[in-house]
């Protein structure tokens, strides 16, 4: 018996299949160490913001311990393994140092803000580094760029530019990246404007002192990131990292944690990983 499909049907089957193929895709997010992450998102293996040296190779950020204050819980070359980008915030030294500039090879394309060209590029040798003024087009991804505050005040002026980035695909869900960007006007705006399904924050109630008590953290605390919670979309999911591994930073996972049963906030809402840790999104 011969069994005929008509050239219609054939389409649609050929269709589902394929977007069935694009949201059965395994994007996950894997917290490395302080705002360090490595995700694979539409069938991309990207590094966000990389600190990968060893425990207190960098300087204090208070006088007080060299950075980072942890180990990291793999191999260098683990982390590295199977990259198609990285993508960088700022360029602050908790977020990207000497060993990655080191370790990272030279033909991989970054995405940076226009700002950190010059140094990314043009001074540490990353031939396909781009610099991302709005949005850019990168095989399927799009990366949009969300200038933000590094803080408030004076000190927040200081602290120079930094930004998140909206991650959208095609069937995937959108992934903001919100950087070391507090919960203020252009934040909020850009989570109404995109409507992310999930949005890391960085949460270490980072201070320099003696700005700090004038001007207050430059980034979010855990009071900052309740506050956020209460004002986004309940179906947002959150996670929370940037704790835990520099020594100007207030807020640990603990003290976050703590806050977050205290306000009776549901755990699959507010997911707070420890280092190594993988979430399936």
């Amino acid at each position: 018996m011969k069994i005929r499909v008509s050239m219609k049907k054939m389409i649609l089957m050929v269709a589902l299949m394929s977007a069935f193929t694009q949201l059965s895709a395994k994007n996950y997010i894997r917290l490395i160490r302080n705002a360090t992450l490595k995700m694979e998102y539409a069938g991309k293996q990207i590094l966000v913001d990389p600190l990968l040296g060893a425990k207190g190779s960098s300087g204090s950020a208070l006088g007080v311990n060299p950075n980072p204050r942890v180990n990291l819980t793999m191999p260098v070359e683990e982390v590295l393994d199977g990259l198609d980008f990285t993508l960088l915030t700022h360029n602050h030294p908790d977020h990207y140092d000497e060993t990655a500039v080191k370790r990272i090879r030279k033909d991989m394309p970054w995405f940076v803000q226009t700002e950190d060209v010059e140094q990314v590029k043009e001074k540490d040798g990353f031939s396909r580094a781009v610099g991302v003024a709005d949005s850019i087009e990168y095989e399927g991804i799009t990366i949009i760029r969300i200038r933000g505050n590094h803080g408030r005040g004076q000190l927040g002026a200081q602290m120079g530019p930094s930004s998140g980035y909206i991650l959208k695909a095609k069937n995937q869900p959108t992934i903001y990246i919100m950087g070391d960007c507090i919960w203020d006007e252009k934040t909020q705006i850009a989570v109404s404007t995109y409507k992310p399904d999930y949005i890391v924050i960085n949460t270490g109630g980072n201070i320099f002192l003696p700005q700090a008590k004038t001007d207050g953290d430059i980034t979010m605390n855990e009071m900052e990131a309740m506050q956020m919670l209460k004002d986004c979309d309940p179906q947002i999911r959150f996670i929370a990292v940037h704790m835990d591994a520099i020594d100007h930073g207030q807020t640990t996972r603990a003290i976050l944690r703590n806050q977050a049963e205290y306000e009776k906030v549901d755990k699959k809402r507010l997911m707070i990983p420890e280092d190594g840790q993988v979430l399936k999104l």
